[in-house]
């Protein structure tokens, strides 16, 4: 990483800041409810729900609607797929698996391997946000503050709160818009993320400049992805 820097940078939050991938890679973050729509007679076996979950967002999350849509609302989505009239009425089951979620999730979230240094190494140097997808509101700030990451960044945005996600632009808008950055200001940000679609390539199409984050040495499930300005850790992220 060279100087300069822009005077903002704005990081993405989950497996950027953030790791939440399973042993397997997954990183959808429901492998502790699988059991619950299999055990109420919605899907045979895990495995279906799985597949009927990814066909979902694969369907709702990667067109031109940018709405978010909370994990309440996607449960019960899939599980109307089904064709299945369980044990317990969807709204019941629902509940039960966000409780169950709300239990489990934050025990398999860690800081990725090396963030606190690189954040100490940039704090003071510029000025830091985070912009996050995620189906709970309010959950990457609480989870960064959970983990000591928290105080080096001026605001955290997620798309729950905010009704959008990227890569729609009002996420990004409105990221500007806390950091005081007017659009045409917005190459006043570097971007930086695991997601090229999300992190990369929406940031730019709006002016700003970006660095994609490849983890695919670390993710058994994720395809590496070329792009000619990226790192693969943190040690590779410092101003000099």
């Amino acid at each position: 990483m060279t100087d300069p820097t822009p005077p903002w940078i704005f990081f993405d939050c989950f497996n950027t800041l953030l790791d939440d991938f399973d042993e397997t890679g997954d990183e959808s973050g429901l492998s502790s409810i699988l059991d619950l729509p299999v055990r109420e007679g919605y899907f045979a076996a895990a495995r279906d729900f799985v597949n009927a979950y990814s066909r979902w967002r694969q369907n709702r999350l990667t067109g031109d609607d940018s709405r978010e849509v909370l994990l309440s609302d996607r449960l019960a989505d899939v599980l109307a797929t089904s064709g299945e009239t369980g044990g317990k009425p969807v709204h019941r089951l629902v509940r039960e698996m966000i409780e169950e979620f709300e239990r489990s999730y934050p025990k398999q979230v860690r800081p990725t391997p090396g963030v606190e240094a690189m954040l100490a190494a940039w704090c003071g140097r510029v000025r830091m946000g985070v912009v996050s997808n995620f189906y709970l509101p309010g959950w990457p700030e609480q989870l960064l503050a959970d983990h000591g990451l928290l105080q080096h960044f001026e605001f955290v945005i997620d798309s729950a709160a905010i009704g959008f996600r990227k890569p729609g632009a009002e996420i990004y808008r409105e990221a500007l818009r806390q950091a005081g950055l007017t659009d045409d200001r917005a190459g006043d940000v570097l971007f930086i993320g695991d997601n090229l679609r999300n992190d990369v390539l929406g940031p730019r199409s709006l002016g700003m400049s970006a660095i994609y984050f490849d983890r695919s040495l670390e993710r058994p499930m994720m395809e590496p992805q070329s792009w000619k300005n990226s790192i693969a850790n943190w040690d590779a992220f410092r101003p000099r």
